[in-house]
């Protein structure tokens, strides 16, 4: 199957940031076979099907690099708590509630929230305890949805719904089972939390470290982990009173601090620490939302960026962000980098379509086959229409995409060379179903697990 997009602008991403004004894009068997200036591309005659992109651009699809999708039932109701008090107030909670049909239905809402703004793979992060049954029925449910998943599976020291013997020998299969590849829609890859909750509950244990270090070595997969995302004088703070060091040199001293380290949000660590995450090849996640949203802090990636460090970016759950759209992460990062650094474009505009594209592949170990249109590289694509006084002259379209408008909606998305979005909406997911479905999951998860909706955002200063 041969699928020419032409006459669009084309964003490459590659290692030159490339961009094509009038281009085409040549896709075949699920890859990118060509790309070039519309006056090379193919005749009609020699495709199976031609997607006309006049007027639009041609993007990598994005990468998504920190979520949890089960948060997408619960959207609306945790403004006004820091981290801490949301984790206490909200998570434990409704994570105790949650059933496996919530996090089930749940999955197909977020993938169209995802699908629908360009994003065509995400890292799940997984901060609930989840039997290996669960994990089965979710592959399933979504390589249906048609993005592609990484899931980061919860390692405990202490379970409740699975002996930890056991839960270990689940995981093991799990990884053997789903391995992280391009060419899959749905790979299992590892999360633990080393904060200070997780220490001081015996979640997380030296043993556990150890543990963990030899499952990333044996299967070489990507682990995540929670680094000083609370607030600076709470649990950062605590944690480092509690252990006598940062969050990244506690990861170093056991062994975790390798190349397939995702630090996610990162915002207070130290100088040494970032020398230290960049000479070992982690990468640090972003989610500038989510920090804004807990007045968490605002990260310092100008200054990661020139260290050297892989940056990537990640919405967070959107309970804490209550937004999945990449490009509005994107603009958010943008405008707070200013602020911090009281410079104008602190983080240039290609440097934040890196973070969301080629960064993110390089993150899980997949360099030059996702996040850019090179051939060879997995037709992961999203197509943006810029006709639309939202954009104004549309001038500069890699910027206007970023900082123009409000909810950016893709005209197409394809993912492995499939078109699972066209202008008629998304055709993997039944939306008003799966709206219908997670309404009424929402409301009966609030119920169970006694959470009020009606405080959202109501305390005092």
């Amino acid at each position: 199957m041969k699928v020419l997009f032409r006459g669009g602008g084309v964003l490459r991403m590659d290692s030159q940031h490339t961009t094509i004004p009038v281009g085409y894009v040549l896709v075949e068997d699920g890859r990118i076979t060509a790309v070039g200036p519309v006056r090379e591309a193919p005749a009609d005659t020699e495709v199976n099907h031609v997607e006309d992109v006049s007027g639009c651009w041609v993007v990598p699809g994005l990468i998504n690099m920190h979520q949890h999708h089960w948060y997408q039932l619960l959207k609306g109701i945790s403004p006004g708590l820091y981290l801490e008090e949301w984790v206490d107030e909200i998570l434990r909670p409704a994570s105790e509630a949650l059933t496996l049909d919530d996090f089930l239905v749940s999955m197909r809402l977020a993938a169209a929230d995802m699908l629908t703004t360009g994003t065509t793979t995400f890292f799940n992060h997984s901060v609930v305890e989840t039997p290996a049954a669960w994990v089965d029925d979710l592959a399933t449910v979504s390589v249906g949805t048609g993005i592609r998943q990484v899931l980061g599976k919860e390692v405990r020291a202490t379970t409740r719904r699975t002996p930890p013997d056991e839960h270990r020998v689940h995981i093991e299969r799990l990884l053997r089972d789903y391995p992280v590849r391009a060419d899959s829609l749905f790979g299992v890859a590892l999360a633990i939390e080393t904060g200070e909750h997780w220490l001081r509950s015996g979640t997380m244990t030296e043993e556990l470290a150890a543990y963990v270090t030899r499952l990333v070595a044996e299967f070489d997969v990507p682990v995540s982990d929670h680094v000083t995302g609370g607030t600076s004088f709470r649990s950062v703070a605590d944690f480092r009173r509690r252990t006598g060091s940062g969050e990244v040199e506690w990861l170093a001293r056991r062994g975790l601090l390798t190349q397939r380290m995702l630090l996610a949000h990162a915002v207070w660590i130290t100088d040494d620490e970032v020398l230290s995450a960049t000479a070992s090849g982690a990468t640090v996640v972003t989610c500038p939302s989510s920090s804004a949203f807990t007045a968490g802090g605002v990260p310092p990636v100008r200054s990661w960026l020139a260290s050297g460090l892989n940056v990537a970016v990640g919405t967070d759950g959107p309970m804490v962000n209550d937004s999945l759209d990449m490009l509005g992460q994107l603009r958010e990062c943008f405008l707070l980098q200013n602020v911090k650094y009281l410079t104008p474009a602190a983080v240039p505009i290609d440097t934040l379509w890196a973070m969301a594209t080629r960064n993110g592949a390089k993150a899980l170990g997949m360099d030059g086959q996702l996040g850019e249109i090179t051939p060879g590289a997995s037709a992961d694509l999203a197509v943006f229409d810029l006709d639309d006084p939202r954009y104004g002259g549309a001038l500069n379209p890699p910027a206007n995409l970023v900082l123009s408008g409000g909810q950016r909606e893709a005209r197409t998305v394809m993912v492995r060379g499939e078109i699972v979005k066209d202008a008629g909406g998304l055709r993997t997911i039944d939306v008003p179903e799966a709206l219908r479905e997670s309404r009424e999951r929402a409301r009966e998860l609030v119920a169970r697990a006694g959470l009020r909706v009606d405080r959202a955002g109501t305390q005092s200063p």
